[in-house]
């Protein structure tokens, strides 16, 4: 997990988390808290502009440094350790 400039930060959340590193953030965008505060936010956007604005700038930050491929590869991690355990 190489791109280490990705801003260690979360918008979404209310306390406004910072990271201290790309895995700790990981860890928290996958994390329930999170994706409820994206969902409650994303809902709000559709009729609060603070809320819109939120979400846009989180959208652009996660496609920018892309997260979704991040995430994917600690995901296939993940598995591939999972695996490698239970084959022991």
């Amino acid at each position: 997990m190489a791109s280490t400039n990705i801003p260690l930060h979360c918008n979404i959340c209310p306390k406004k988390p910072d990271f201290s590193d790309v895995s700790h953030l990981l860890t928290h965008i996958a994390s329930k808290g999170h994706l409820s505060h994206y969902y409650k936010v994303k809902v709000r956007a559709g009729s609060e502009d603070y809320s819109r604005q939120l979400i846009e700038a989180y959208d652009r930050w996660y496609a920018e440094w892309k997260m979704e491929d991040l995430m994917s590869q600690r995901m296939n991690l993940k598995e591939r350790k999972r695996l490698g355990t239970r084959g022991s």
